[in-house]
């Protein structure tokens, strides 16, 4: 079964607005962890950048990892725009909860339907911490 995670940048790779990428480290040692999980970009940083520019701000044992970027919808940024993308994402690439399991880390509750069980919000103040790791190790190992 494949394994995604739809990741966001700004107030989970960093605290929003601040420190581009200080949480990276961290993100890195967790996802060491879980072997086979592929990483899809959510974050608007797709809008201006492609893909290869993107995975330039990961560490290498990550990049190969950075399997792709959701679409930009119209109503992206309205409320569970987020949640749209990603699933106009695996239905693209055939993908559903018979073949696949997801996860979205991701700071911006709106973006997605109240009670959205592919979600981990993280904090904008502080991005990913060590309780989103554990979360997240939760459900990779589920």
């Amino acid at each position: 079964m494949k394994k995604l995670l739809f990741l966001d940048f700004d107030g989970v790779l960093h605290p929003d607005g601040i420190g581009l990428f200080s949480n990276l480290g961290l993100f890195e040692q967790h996802l060491l962890a879980m072997p086979g999980i592929e990483i899809v970009i959510s974050s608007s940083w797709r809008e201006t950048q492609g893909l290869d520019e993107l995975r330039e701000y990961f560490p290498l044992a990550l990049r190969d990892r950075i399997i792709g970027v959701t679409p930009t919808l119209e109503d992206g940024y309205d409320r569970g725009g987020r949640q749209r993308e990603i699933q106009a994402f695996l239905d693209a690439a055939g993908l559903d909860y018979r073949n696949a399991t997801w996860m979205a880390l991701d700071d911006t509750a709106l973006f997605f339907e109240d009670d959205y069980p592919h979600l981990i919000l993280t904090d904008a103040g502080k991005g990913f911490s060590e309780g989103d790791g554990v979360k997240l190790r939760a459900w990779y190992g589920e």
